[in-house]
């Protein structure tokens, strides 16, 4: 189920990282359910990456797009992507069985040698020194302040605990271009309503000119059901991912879902400084966490999924924060890359948010696991 809008994604809960997470997590259908599979049980034609899950595979293609620079076809044959048909394919199994090798050899298995690390972007990897163009400044030091400082000020740039407390539940209503086709690079246009509710509570419906697709968290577990009908549940690594950005009070309780967290610097977000807080789940790779030094807000996250050939980043940026009328700030404004976690990385997609219902009466019934449709013959 790892196909949707999730996003740098799958971000989480209530306001700052509430919206993309709750809009990003698996909004589109997925392919036929690969959980507990290997690459070769589920696609044709698997010579190097046998063994790898198989829900990792595509994400896998399109991380060795963006470290070469190229598109599907340079290796693959648009008519069959199983056949071997021309040179670069092989060329890139050898390079792949190389870079697992050497981190094999070099890292004790470790992913340390990524395509990237030779190719940064490029079909041929560079042979000659890059020769500097000018000395850069070495930026000035500052005194950083401590992880709970940082998270303190945001809670407080939010409107403070008492003020987050107060809403129980959200309608959150907008519009977004969603990536379908091939590495997300089509874009449809449609509207979005996202449902949240205390403790945990989350629904996501898209609505397109042609289907509605919709995905959620009933407290227990993730859902999905695409525009056939069909419903699916995300692996396991993907059900950590969304128990932990369902969370409604995730703002006041973020120290609390990370095992280690620790501030690595500032950086620059969007022509402003942010604090940088490197923040590790429990069996999970390490998340990058912005806030803006001036106003104390979330204005990144930088997470990744984990693929055979490498860890796949994805970005979220969160802009325009609001009053939403319960003295509580909201960004209208979030922008993710790639589009979703299965498309290229050159893609992205913005959410514009029109409109923020807090304390809105839900029923519970509303982020059960629907049940699936029958799928008719094409």
């Amino acid at each position: 189920m790892r196909n949707p809008l999730v996003c740098w994604g799958r971000i989480a809960a209530l306001l700052g990282l509430a919206l993309a997470g709750a809009m990003l997590t698996h909004a589109q259908g997925g392919p036929p359910a690969t959980e507990g599979k290997t690459a070769e049980q589920v696609y044709k034609n698997i010579q190097v990456l046998k063994g790898a899950p198989a829900d990792q595979l595509i994400q896998s293609m399109h991380l060795l797009r963006g470290a070469l620079g190229v598109d599907c076809e340079f290796c693959h044959d648009e008519r069959d992507r199983a056949a071997d048909t021309k040179d670069a394919k092989a060329t890139a199994r050898k390079m792949m069985q190389m870079m697992i090798d050497l981190n094999k050899s070099s890292f004790n298995g470790r992913q340390v040698v990524t395509c990237y690390t030779c190719h940064q972007g490029r079909p041929q990897p560079r042979g000659v020194l890059a020769l500097p163009v000018a000395e850069s400044e070495e930026a000035p030091k500052v005194t950083l302040p401590s992880v709970d400082q940082i998270l303190a000020k945001y809670v407080e740039a939010l409107g403070g605990e008492q003020a987050i407390r107060k809403v129980t539940s959200r309608v959150i209503t907008g519009t977004q271009y969603i990536p379908t086709g091939p590495g997300g690079v089509v874009p449809v246009p449609a509207t979005i309503e996202v449902d949240q509710k205390t403790p945990n509570l989350m629904v996501n419906i898209y609505h397109t000119p042609t289907y509605t697709i919709s995905n959620g968290f009933d407290g227990a577990k993730a859902w999905s059901q695409d525009m056939r009908g069909r419903v699916t549940e995300p692996p396991s690594v993907d059900q950590d991912r969304v128990k932990r950005d369902a969370d409604f009070y995730l703002p006041l309780n973020l120290k609390q879902q990370y095992t280690r967290t620790v501030v690595r610097g500032v950086e620059r977000v969007n022509d402003r400084d942010a604090y940088v807080v490197i923040a590790t789940p429990q069996g999970d790779l390490p998340e990058r966490l912005y806030f803006d030094t001036q106003t104390g807000l979330l204005v990144r996250k930088e997470t990744a999924l984990p693929t055979p050939l490498g860890n796949n980043p994805m970005q979220v940026n969160y802009e325009d924060y609001r009053d939403t009328g319960s003295g509580v700030k909201f960004p209208y404004l979030i922008t993710m890359y790639p589009a979703n976690e299965d498309s290229v990385p050159a893609t992205n997609a913005t959410i514009h948010v029109t409109k923020v219902q807090d304390n809105a009466p839900l029923d519970n019934t509303k982020f059960a696991k629907p049940e699936a449709k029958p799928v008719t013959a094409q």
